[in-house]
């Protein structure tokens, strides 16, 4: 619910800025680089490249696979910042980098193929955050889930 309320005010204040102050800005996608890889047959690592005057809120990850009943672990995280900001509070967030592994501890997919999809946010020093984005990463599978043959 909370999350919820601060989503809709963070949307009504990015629509409420005049024109100039938004072109200053970075698209999500480029001030938060997504990529991904599959680093063992039960684990990926999500990594995101963070522009200069740009954060990531730690609690603010997540993350699913699919297709089929693929069931993921609690996320591996490195130390962050300790921040304070006027949206959420005291936070931790990453700067210029963040490598978060994702554990995979049960799978039943099709066998084929894995998506991974993740879920972040993030904001600009300079004073907006972000909607929460998106992203999806397919992975095609050599082998069946749980042995070492993948590629992606």
């Amino acid at each position: 619910m909370f999350f919820r309320i601060v989503s809709r005010l963070l949307m009504v204040l990015a629509i409420a800025m005049p024109a100039s102050a938004e072109d200053e800005f970075l698209d999500p996608e480029e001030a938060f680089r997504f990529s991904a890889s599959l680093v063992s047959p039960d684990m990926f690592e999500v990594r995101y490249v963070i522009a200069d005057g740009y954060y990531m809120y730690r609690e603010r990850f997540a993350f699913e696979a699919g297709p089929g009943a693929i069931v993921l672990g609690e996320p591996v995280f490195p130390a962050g910042l300790w921040h304070e900001d006027e949206f959420f509070g005291r936070s931790e967030i990453f700067r210029t980098e963040v490598r978060i592994g994702v554990p995979i501890i049960a799978g039943a997919g099709d066998g084929k193929s894995i998506r991974l999809t993740a879920v972040s946010q993030g904001c600009a020093d300079a004073g907006i955050c972000y909607l929460p984005t998106t992203q999806t990463m397919d992975f095609e599978l050599i082998g069946p889930l749980g042995r070492p043959e993948f590629s992606q």
